[in-house]
């Protein structure tokens, strides 16, 4: 993490000239804006040489490969044409962007301005898929295409001396606490004000990266579940009212409204499609039985010559009835082995499964349906209950 006086020296010193080739969209502009976006990429240089004095670049070749195919696709539909941006520079502000992954086990990443982006590797470790990377790294984008920095500066006049360590330093993940240290040097920014920038700035880049998104290969429910499944960390963590000096919407509520955003799009919400943690995966075992896993949780083992088939039949049928979030009342496991969700059948519970087992049909009944309603318990604690 970067201290917050080095942040400060970096705003103060003299930005170097960045020298590298810019994007050939930027041969179109007119002067004034074709100068705005040369300033990006000056701060962004300097701030970026800076930021790799401290932070250690990963030793994992897979990494860095993952992450920059991923840039490169969604640098292409962030250069190519203008997206609707709630807060920031409207204009169609190409870079070429330039990933970094980075050591640690944060799960963060942050954007420099001028397309500068780093990545930790906690970060990645934590995506469950490419979509839901992916949905991080286009929302990283837009900050840098919507301008977020230099809009901040436009509304915070007077303040244009201290607001850029402010926002590297909560960039950097030196919290909310960076903030008050800031505000404590000398009373030089509001924070609530910059409370409020920030709000706006994450919401606002949220929905610039689901727009890529949507004209990418990639889900973006990926960019929901990531949000959901960080709302869960959020809430396992000792709790703390930040109040004015809350720099991010919380999670849930991103989520919540990234959900409106793809209803209004029309893209059905299938986080089976995305995550690991909210679908069903089948194991073969050795002795040629298939296992049916949703998320980490065991639900059935399947027998016999049809085991993986009827596990995978079986996985697919419980995807699509999790994938809408459902009440347990609205599982059933009857007398006679069906297990219905909605009325419809996801898998027959069979006695010689059971047999296999060493247990009872009735036995073999009370624990699928216990292990079954534990799993949409837990899916929709996830899901729905976050504060």
């Amino acid at each position: 993490m970067l201290p917050l006086i080095l942040c400060c020296s970096m705003l103060f010193a003299e930005l170097d000239a960045h020298k590298a080739v810019p994007p050939a969209q930027w041969e179109k502009l007119d002067p004034k804006h074709r100068a705005d976006l040369e300033r990006d990429v000056e701060r962004g240089a300097k701030i970026s040489a800076e930021a790799d004095k401290q932070l250690k670049p990963t030793e994992k070749s897979e990494y860095e490969a993952r992450v920059q195919k991923i840039v490169d696709e969604l640098a292409v539909i962030a250069n190519r044409q203008p997206a609707k941006v709630l807060w920031g520079d409207a204009r169609l502000n190409p870079f070429n962007y330039k990933v970094k992954v980075v050591q640690g086990e944060d799960v963060n990443a942050f954007s420099i301005p001028g397309g500068y982006l780093y990545v930790y590797e906690g970060l990645v470790d934590f995506a469950e898929s490419d979509h839901e990377l992916a949905g991080v790294l286009a929302h990283e984008i837009a900050h840098a295409a919507f301008r977020h920095v230099p809009t901040l500066e436009r509304e915070q006049k007077g303040f244009q001396n201290i607001s850029l360590p402010l926002i590297i330093a909560i960039a950097l993940g030196l919290g909310p606490q960076a903030g008050g240290t800031v505000a404590n040097l000398g009373s030089l920014i509001n924070q609530s004000q910059f409370s409020g920038w920030s709000q706006k700035a994450e919401e606002s880049a949220d929905y610039g990266g689901f727009q890529y998104l949507i004209q990418s290969g990639y889900n973006p429910v990926g960019l929901v579940t990531f949000m959901e499944r960080l709302a869960v960390e959020d809430r396992n963590r000792p709790h703390i009212e930040w109040g004015i000096y809350r720099t991010h919407p919380p999670s849930k509520e991103r989520a919540d409204h990234l959900s409106e955003h793809l209803r209004e799009a029309g893209i059905p919400i299938r986080r089976s499609q995305v995550t690991t943690s909210y679908a069903s995966h089948v194991d073969l075992l050795e002795d040629q039985s298939a296992r049916l896993r949703f998320g980490k949780r065991e639900i059935y083992v399947f027998h016999g010559k049809d085991a993986e088939a009827r596990a995978q039949e079986a996985g697919q049928r419980l995807n699509d009835f999790c994938d809408q979030v459902p009440d347990l009342v609205r599982l059933s496991v009857r007398s006679d082995g069906q297990v219905l969700g909605d009325g419809k059948l996801i898998f027959q519970i069979q006695e010689s499964d059971a047999v296999a087992q060493s247990r009872s049909l009735s036995e073999l009944r009370t624990a699928t349906d216990k292990a079954l309603k534990a799993s949409l318990y837990s899916l929709a604690y996830r899901v729905w209950d976050q504060p």
